[in-house]
């Protein structure tokens, strides 16, 4: 996708074929549009209520695939299953890698409440733009906190820690049972990895240092620069720590709800093994 490209994901709801016109025309230049849809929005029910909402639904999903193609716009239907939270971050994961450069609208105006609060909680991570009808015919924009985490992780070596932590947290737990990682455990794995970055930029008179890839001595992690990164994590919320391991002085780390979601969605798989074993994982 090209710098420029413009993506607007919709909530789908039994009334969308009749705000996506308001919002074509106050978002002009929309080249690519996704419908999210609760998976009980395609199944049957006994109810003749529920299954004529149902049906208003899919119906309302068509008919705004029938104006992007009017338009030449491409359309894409995707679908949230329960849990709604975690799926629909997978969703928006797939959107924005196969949209990496464009920017994305979103319109919350209808649809089921949990796949509503669940693409709002997840639109400041791709600087999104939020709106709704709020039950009117002309959308409105809605603020959303700004987050920097895209900018932070491009470094790679926050990708690599947050992979090792996520790679030690079980799948079957909740978030208050995943078990932290200690310290010392959590550095011999990110070492390997470990890719010195420029912090900063070179001060007038000082020598010029150029540093290389692999194991040179300039490459080495050491025990202060790993601290600065955990410290970062943690104040960024992406990881939390406590005292753990089998001395109770030592510090212990694992990945908090924000971390796999910032992971999920700005981590490369190219940057080493690790971090794509758990993108692919996913």
């Amino acid at each position: 996708m090209q710098p420029g490209s413009h993506v607007h994901v919709i909530s789908a709801g039994g009334s969308i074929h009749t705000t996506f016109p308001a919002v074509l025309r106050m978002l002009t230049g929309i080249t690519r549009v996704y419908v999210v849809a609760d998976s009980e929005s395609y199944s049957l029910s006994q109810d003749p209520a529920v299954e004529k909402e149902r049906v208003a639904v899919r119906h309302a999903i068509e008919s705004v695939k029938e104006i992007s193609a009017s338009l030449a716009i491409p359309f894409s239907r995707e679908t949230v299953f329960p849990p709604v939270f975690p799926s629909a971050r997978t969703v928006l994961t797939k959107i924005r890698h196969e949209n990496p450069n464009a920017r994305i609208t979103f319109d919350l105006s209808v649809g089921p409440r949990d796949l509503c609060m669940a693409l709002f909680a997840l639109a400041p991570w791709v600087g999104g733009e939020v709106w709704s009808s709020f039950g009117g015919k002309i959308p409105l924009r809605v603020t959303v906190p700004d987050r920097d985490i895209r900018v932070m992780l491009e470094n790679v070596n926050y990708q690599t820690i947050l992979a090792v932590l996520l790679r030690n947290r079980p799948v079957s737990v909740g978030p208050a049972d995943i078990p932290y990682v200690p310290r010392q455990y959590l550095y011999k794995q990110v070492w390997p990895y470990y890719i010195r970055q420029r912090a900063r930029k070179p001060v007038p008179g000082e020598p010029v240092v150029t540093y290389k890839r692999g194991r040179k001595p300039a490459n080495e992690l050491s025990q202060a620069t790993f601290t600065w990164f955990m410290g970062m994590l943690t104040d960024a919320g992406l990881a939390e720590a406590a005292q753990g391991g089998r001395s109770r002085r030592e510090t212990a780390y694992r990945i908090t709800e924000n971390g796999e979601t910032a992971f999920r969605l700005f981590a490369d798989p190219d940057v080493n093994s690790m971090v794509k074993m758990m993108l692919d994982g996913s």
